[in-house]
Parts: structure tokens; sequence; C-alpha cells
């Protein structure tokens, strides 16, 4: 997986865009609401999200399994006055943190990698692990309503091949029987961003 991502992020300083993501402008508006102050991004790539939040005064601790992902990162915050923790580090492992260390986690697509339905119940089940009491766990992926649902080589149930890309796709009642037993939904939304179609999950550790 990283190494596919480091010859895109190789080829392209900007893949994702330069300026923050929609989704990271509407979950900062409810960081700013609910007094949240230290963050995990899970998947945070070439960083607009990422060099986003910490600009705005959060403590931002952001891990990618790309090498050139976190690289320019660096390159791009320069000599700005911003403080950031980032990891290169493969989420199939246990998180490097300690538990009740976040008051949030965020992540803008990551959950549409090949990752097995073991490995995100245990992601899921880490997330809940370094989330404080009540923490806020804030979340998008490519939805059963994408244009490109059931196109190209099915990999695997709801994985498929798509110009090179091993995307996974998600319903809603998938997202509810991945969050139970550790996240209560608040709110699952319906969105569109060129050209993907998403479920923006708002969720709460129990």
């Amino acid at each position: 997986m990283s190494k596919i991502w480091d010859k895109v992020y190789s080829n392209d300083s900007a893949f994702f865009g330069k300026t923050p993501s929609d989704f990271a402008q509407k979950c900062y508006s409810d960081f700013k609401k609910y007094g949240v102050k230290r963050i995990l991004e899970l998947g945070c790539g070439q960083g607009r999200d990422t060099i986003f939040f910490a600009s705005n005064g959060l403590d931002v601790h952001a891990i990618d399994s790309s090498k050139v992902a976190i690289e320019n990162i660096y390159q791009k915050i320069g000599q700005r006055n911003i403080s950031l923790d980032l990891r290169h580090f493969e989420v199939k492992q246990s998180l490097p943190f300690d538990s009740s260390y976040f008051d949030a986690i965020y992540s803008h697509m990551f959950y549409n990698m090949r990752f097995t339905d073991k490995e995100l119940r245990f992601l899921f089940t880490e997330s809940s692990r370094v989330l404080r009491n009540n923490g806020l766990l804030y979340f998008s992926v490519r939805s059963d309503k994408d244009p490109q649902y059931n196109k190209g080589k099915k990999i695997d149930d709801k994985i498929y091949e798509i110009n090179g890309f091993q995307i996974r796709f998600f319903t809603k009642e998938q997202i509810k029987s991945f969050l139970a037993n550790h996240f209560e939904i608040k709110t699952i939304e319906e969105s569109y961003e060129d050209p993907v179609s998403l479920y923006f999950v708002f969720c709460y550790k129990i």
C-alpha cells in the first residue's frame, strides 16, 4: 500500500489539492465547539488538512504509511511556526500512543484503503483506546452511492480495483457494525467531493 502512495506523492506534491477539505473545515467547527485541543489524524497524506488544523492552534499528531507523504509535509511547513508530531507508521499495528491521550481522531477517506474487516475492527478498537472518555471520532469514507461503486475489478467484499487503486466502499450498515461496542454515532451525512460520493461520520467514544 505504501509503495503505491509513495509513487503518487512523488509525482504530484498536491495530489488531493492544496486547500483544506470541506470535511476538515466542518470538523474544525465542531472541534472548537467541544473544546478539542489534541487530535490524531490517521492517514494524513500530504497534509492539506493536517496543516490547516495545526495552523488553527490544534495540537496535531498525524501518521501515514508513506514516507514521501511525511517528507512532503515537512517541506510545506518549512520555516513556518507550526508544531506537528508526524510519524511514518503502518496502522495495522497498535497505535503508538498512550490510552486516553486524544480529544479527537480525524481521518478523511483513510478507511477506503484495502483493509480487511478484522483490520478495521482492530483499528476502531485502537481508536477507542487512545481517545479520552466521550472523545470524538470523525471520519469520511467512500459510500455505496459513489458512481464507481461496483465498477472495476472486484478484489474482495466491497473492495474494487479502479485505475490502479484498491478502494473500499461502505454502506451505512457496515459503518454501524464496525463502530458497535465502542462508539455512539451522532450523525452520518451524505456528501459529494468531486468526483466521489462520501459518508461523513460523526461519533464519540462510549
